[in-house]
């Protein structure tokens, strides 16, 4: 039966199990099943299963080609594959601290049986900033891209339209909307007026979207704004951990150059959304398209990376490259938000490696699991572990 289990396994450890633990774990299943006191058939098979174990997990760098096989294995039952480059192959002894870079890609693996599933029902709030900054070219774009959108919508997709200034109003309440042009008139009627305050905005939208929840929906909020909001930076970055809870994602558009860039690109790293900057109002209208068709074409959702790092390492920096640019936080976990079949999720990252002693051999840089959900496959949760190692070398000399 040992056959069938990991090397883990079958010495009732954990797999962080230390060092010193393995040895205990071993000396006592050693005890047990030694063929000198136990006599019973199939002992001596029990033992040297055990001591085979034991003399991987113990060997450092035994143990880390075992982790990574080990994993390999996990990783081929699961509907995406994910690797790893580092910008050097291995980390030489030093006495500074060195940097080393890590991009990880995600990519979804075919999967005939599933290739024919129907597009993503989308369950959008538009949060549209109507102060007096947004008059004339910006609000008449804004207004013209959510009549398209609203166009655009199929009976199974659930849209609502806030606006906000110093208050907000919810101009269509959630919902499939077939009376298209009563909601065309409702959005040709708004106007700018008073000052910003995005998390009055950001408040109603997150209770529209909640209305129409459901796990397999994409679920989201889109904000356009073109200024700062004073005063409530940390409600809507407490409100922002909440939709994150959830599963709603909140993506940003800044127009101009007097939007809050700082607090909108927090606001969508908290949630695993986006956040652009667009300097011409004509530009709303392509993004607001190509983001409606990446929600509606979702298949794995809600996807996040828990980690630890190393002992003397430090995540200084990590930046999304796909599907849609944009920072990340380097605190556990890293909301990523969702992916296409088509897409692929590439990360980079940038760690601190502290002076590194001679007798150390690996050095874990990162140590996590990739999380996520598919809804056509029964609302199944995957979760893959990673671990990113590389092992040590003395600095060469380059001849002259």
């Amino acid at each position: 039966m040992s056959k069938k289990t990991n090397f883990y396994q079958r010495l009732g450890i954990s797999e962080g199990a230390t060092p010193d633990e393995i040895k205990r774990a071993y000396h006592r299943a050693a005890h047990r099943t030694h063929p000198d006191v136990n006599v019973k058939p199939g002992a001596t098979e029990l033992f040297l299963d055990i001591k085979e174990a034991y003399e991987v997990l113990i060997d450092p760098e035994g143990r880390t080609n075992y982790n990574r096989k080990n994993q390999q294995k996990k990783r081929a039952a699961h509907p995406v594959r994910i690797n790893t480059q580092y910008s050097r192959s291995a980390i030489q002894y030093s006495h500074e601290q060195q940097v080393i870079y890590a991009i990880v890609d995600m990519d979804i693996l075919p999967d005939p049986e599933h290739d024919q599933d129907p597009a993503t029902a989308i369950n959008i709030a538009l949060v549209l900033d109507t102060s007096t900054s947004m008059k004339g070219a910006r609000l008449n774009t804004v207004k013209a891209t959510a009549i398209e959108l609203v166009r655009q919508l199929r009976k199974q997709d659930s849209i609502s339209i806030i606006t906000f200034n110093d208050r907000a109003n919810v101009v269509i309440e959630a919902g499939t909307h077939a009376n298209i042009n009563k909601a065309e008139m409702q959005i040709r009627s708004l106007h700018p007026d008073g000052g910003t305050e995005i998390f009055k905005g950001l408040d109603a939208g997150f209770e529209e979207v909640q209305r129409y929840y459901h796990p397999s929906h994409s679920n989201h909020i889109i904000l356009i704004t073109d200024g700062h909001t004073y005063g409530d930076e940390a409600a809507c970055k407490s409100l922002a951990d909440k939709a994150a809870k959830t599963g709603i994602g909140l993506s940003s558009l800044g127009i101009g150059g007097k939007w809050n860039d700082e607090l909108l690109d927090d606001l969508a790293t908290r949630t695993g959304g986006n956040c652009l900057y667009i300097r011409k109002p004509k530009n709303i209208r392509p993004f607001l398209s190509q983001k409606l068709r990446n929600l509606s074409q979702a298949y794995a959702k809600n996807i996040r990376f828990s980690f630890q790092t190393g002992q003397e390492i430090t995540l200084r920096y990590a930046f999304r490259l796909e599907p849609d640019i944009g920072m990340l936080h380097t605190k556990s976990p890293l909301q990523l938000g969702s992916i296409a079949r088509d897409q692929r999720h590439r990360i980079l990252f940038e760690f601190i490696v502290d002076p590194i002693p001679t007798e150390i051999k690996q050095v874990l840089l990162i140590d996590g699991e990739f999380g996520f959900d598919i809804p056509s496959k029964s609302y199944s949760s995957f979760r893959i572990p990673i671990t990113m190692t590389l092992s040590t070398q003395a600095e060469s000399l380059s001849e002259n």
